[in-house]
C-alpha cells in the first residue's frame, strides 16, 4: 500500500495518562497509554491508542510498546518509516463541553473485543500554546534504532482520567492500575520526521 514519505504533518488532539506498571515481558516502569486523534490538516486522519516508555539509554525518547490505529495507510506507514508497532483497531470517540470544561470518552477495540476505554474530563481551552519537541526510538533487526523526530506547539493542562482495560486483552497488565497522572494536549501541531 502505497502512502506519504516524510515529512508528515500532524494535527489533532491527545488524551493521555502515565502509569506505573509492570508488562509480563519489561521491567516495572513508567508508562505513558494515550488516545490520539490525527485531525484535518495532518497527512494521514485517523485514530490512535498507544502504549510507550523511556527509551533505554536516552532521558527523553520513548519506546513504542504497543500502538492500533484504525488506518491500513498509517499502519503501514508507521512500520515501515519509524518501525512502530501499529496494528488495527476499531475506535468510538463521544465529547460534550460545558463552557471551558471539556468531557471526552474513547474506546478501542479489536475483533469485537475491547483493548482499552477511557474517559477525561479538562480545562485545556484555557491553557497557553507552548513549544514541544518529542522523539520514539525503535529496536530494529537489521542494525541500530529507528529514530523519529516531532516538533511542534501544543496547548496542554493536567486533567482527569480514568481507563480501564480487559483484564484478558493485551494491555491486561494494566488492568486495575490507576494513573499517576492524566493530561491533555489540545490542538497540537507538529511534524514528524
Amino acid at each position: 500500500m502505497p502512502f506519504p514519505s516524510p515529512p508528515w504533518q500532524l494535527r489533532g488532539q491527545l488524551w493521555g495518562s502515565l502509569f506505573r506498571a509492570a508488562p509480563p515481558d519489561q521491567p516495572r516502569g513508567l508508562f505513558v497509554v494515550a488516545f490520539v486523534s490525527y485531525e484535518a490538516g495532518s497527512t494521514c486522519e485517523y485514530s490512535e491508542l498507544l502504549v510507550a516508555r523511556r527509551a533505554e539509554g536516552t532521558s527523553s525518547a520513548l519506546t513504542v510498546r504497543d500502538m492500533w490505529v484504525d488506518s491500513e495507510t498509517s499502519r503501514e506507514a508507521g512500520r515501515a518509516l519509524w518501525a512502530l508497532p501499529k496494528e488495527l483497531a476499531a475506535f468510538h470517540h463521544d465529547q460534550g463541553t460545558v463552557g471551558p470544561v471539556a468531557r471526552h470518552s474513547w474506546r478501542a477495540s479489536t475483533a469485537g473485543r475491547t483493548l482499552a476505554s477511557a474517559e477525561f474530563v479538562d480545562v485545556s481551552a484555557l491553557s497557553a500554546r507552548v513549544p514541544v519537541r518529542a522523539s520514539t526510538r525503535q529496536p530494529v533487526a537489521d542494525g541500530g534504532p529507528r529514530v523519529a523526530t516531532i516538533t511542534g506547539s501544543t496547548r496542554g493542562l493536567p486533567c482527569l482520567g480514568h481507563w480501564s482495560f480487559a483484564p484478558d486483552g493485551a494491555l491486561g497488565w494494566l488492568a486495575d492500575r490507576h494513573p499517576v497522572l492524566s493530561f491533555r494536549l489540545r490542538r497540537f501541531s507538529a511534524t514528524i520526521l
